[in-house]
């Protein structure tokens, strides 16, 4: 049966509210016009299936299609009209690119939010319906996102467009002008309730939209990177020699219980059969080696301006492959072993590359590190990534001890300074590998000096950041004495802005047992720490030493403000 929102005031509300929430959901990466087009289309879809008094339910349903629809590649050239969304908050913009800038999930989170008005819990359950793997990470991303803004960043900032108010240009007819160029303004603006004839308001509409039945792949072409300047996985060409073959592509599709995807690999190296297949904001490797195939899912790495990191192909006793990011030029591999990188040059071939060796100690991980090269990309610059064992690889950062000063920008990159493989070389044995995909690790030495009884000690805060938005950060004091060197893990935090550049005061304590047998409570702080305190006793600046096993522990920076401490 037919529903028109024009016609039902029960439908308008909801209707508005949906596509609010599908238009930031959706990636901008694919264009204005083509976010509001899906924007309207998903909104219509889900009302003509569901009804519109269960809102949790609506909204689940949205999101499952916005989250997790592959979106086919479209050039927009057959339609007579552009349409795009109205820019109502001028002022706004900033804060519009850097909500744009968020994960999809996190933009969603904030239009149930903020735009909505609901309460957190909500929010988890509708993101946790809409099978989001991490509803607090993408809260999380929210509230980091406001707090850059500023208090009162919740009500006082929108997003720049609306999409339920879209202006309206003629394309030209005459195929010999460009298409795309708005020749006639037709100074309208249309409402959501009329734009949606245009986008399909019935179910017959929305089953036409479908993609056909039985799986199918979509490829990049070649050089897509170069078109725009959002350099993430769906820019990425397929390559491999098995690329062409249906029945594996199917096989790998059916495998992972999807209809669709996006191929970045397929082919056969070291004797195994791999393909890797993108869905929004997961990938997926299949292999056959023989026998049945196996499929594992893993989280998307996030676009990045240059830093992308390879995906890892296969892994055998002669090392593992990598398969690059099309603008990488030139790779090279270190083990975390010794003072200093040693870097080899690693071959590539179609982007694959010759198999790294991954070194592996009774108890310690040691890589490899590998360096990228992408010459056309921003400055150029190479960059630097660890290995932890999964898909992909994590941007690998170190953070010299005082007096080096601190990079405004962030941490500098692992193999610019010195000391920094010294450290990453003495964390591979000291702190278990982490769970899950990384995106970045940062060894941040935020304390370096005497211990009792002639010691030294290097007090280290590590931070992971998860590729789901997550963030892990552990405490961890390196000390040397007579020649050798122990490490004592002093704490560790979740989903914080910890040992970053958004919040560089660190302060840590732990009870350390001498070379003598002898305990004592030792705690220190970062460079802006000018006073901690025991006990309510103030006994020391950035360093401080105690005979009490836990004392109460307190500490604050040059600003006055409370620094909190590391447990």
């Amino acid at each position: 049966m037919r529903r028109s929102i024009r016609a039902s005031r029960s439908l308008a509300r909801p209707y508005r509210d949906l596509v609010w929430l599908a238009y930031l959901t959706l990636p901008p990466a694919i264009g204005e016009e083509r976010r509001l087009v899906l924007a309207h289309r998903l909104a219509a879809a889900v009302l003509a299936r569901h009804s519109a008094r269960d809102q949790l339910a609506l909204r689940r349903a949205l999101l499952r299609g916005a989250l997790h629809r592959l979106i086919l590649p479209w050039s927009g050239r057959l339609a007579r009209m552009e349409a795009v969304p109205a820019v109502t908050r001028g002022a706004d913009v900033a804060f519009t690119e850097e909500l744009n800038a968020l994960r999809p999930a996190a933009r969603a989170a904030y239009a149930l939010l903020r735009l909505e008005g609901r309460p957190e819990a909500e929010v988890r359950a509708i993101l946790d319906g809409a099978r989001v793997p991490n509803p607090r990470a993408a809260l999380d991303a929210v509230a980091d996102l406001e707090a850059r803004f500023g208090e009162g960043a919740a009500t006082m900032f929108r997003p720049a467009t609306d999409p339920t108010l879209a202006r309206c240009y003629a394309r030209p007819l005459d195929r010999r002008v460009r298409i795309g160029v708005p020749v006639v303004a037709l100074s309208c603006v249309l409402t959501a309730a009329a734009l949606l004839p245009l986008l399909g308001d019935t179910p017959r509409a929305a089953e036409a939209a479908r993609p056909p039945a039985g799986p199918r792949a979509v490829s990049a072409p070649p050089g897509a990177w170069r078109a725009g300047t959002d350099l993430d996985l769906a820019t990425w060409e397929a390559r491999g020699s098995l690329t062409g073959d249906r029945a594996l592509i199917t096989r790998a599709l059916r495998a992972w219980g999807r209809d669709d995807g996006q191929i970045l690999y397929a082919g056969r190296l070291d004797g195994t059969t791999v393909v890797l297949i993108r869905h929004g904001e997961q990938v997926a490797r299949y292999t056959e080696t023989g026998g049945p195939g196996a499929l594992t899912a893993f989280p998307a790495p996030r676009a990045k301006p240059d830093g992308a990191s390879p995906l890892k192909l296969v892994t055998t006793a002669q090392g593992s492959r990598y398969l690059l990011p099309p603008w990488v030029r030139e790779v090279s591999a270190a083990p975390l072993t010794g003072a200093t990188p040693s870097w080899r040059r690693v071959g590539a071939q179609d982007g694959v590359t010759a198999p790294v060796k991954a070194l592996r100690g009774k108890t310690c991980w040691q890589g490899p590190v590998l360096r990228l090269r992408a010459p056309e990309i921003a400055h150029g610059m190479p960059y630097t990534m660890l290995d932890f064992g999964r898909l992909s690889l994590a941007n690998a950062y170190y953070q010299p001890p005082p007096p080096a000063e601190i990079n405004r920008y962030g941490p500098h990159e692992l193999d610019t300074l010195p000391g920094g493989f010294t450290v990453w070389k003495a964390l591979a044995c000291a702190v278990e590998l982490p769970q899950g995909e990384l995106e970045a690790a940062t060894a941040w030495e935020f304390w370096s000096g005497g211990l009792p009884e002639g010691a030294r000690g290097r007090w280290v805060c590590l931070r992971t950041t998860e590729a789901t938005g997550g963030s892990t950060v552990r405490g961890v004091l390196f000390s040397t004495a007579g020649g050798r060197t122990s490490a004592t893990p002093t704490g560790t935090r979740a989903n914080s802005w910890d040992c970053s550049r958004l919040r560089r005061d660190v302060v840590s304590g732990v009870w350390w047992r001498a070379p003598s047998g002898k305990g004592y409570y030792v705690a220190a702080g970062s460079r802006r720490v000018v006073q901690i305190t025991m006990d309510g006793r103030a006994v020391g600046g950035t360093y401080a030493v105690s005979r009490k096993r836990k004392p109460a522990l307190a500490a604050v920076n040059e600003l006055g403000e409370k620094v909190e401490v590391l447990r």
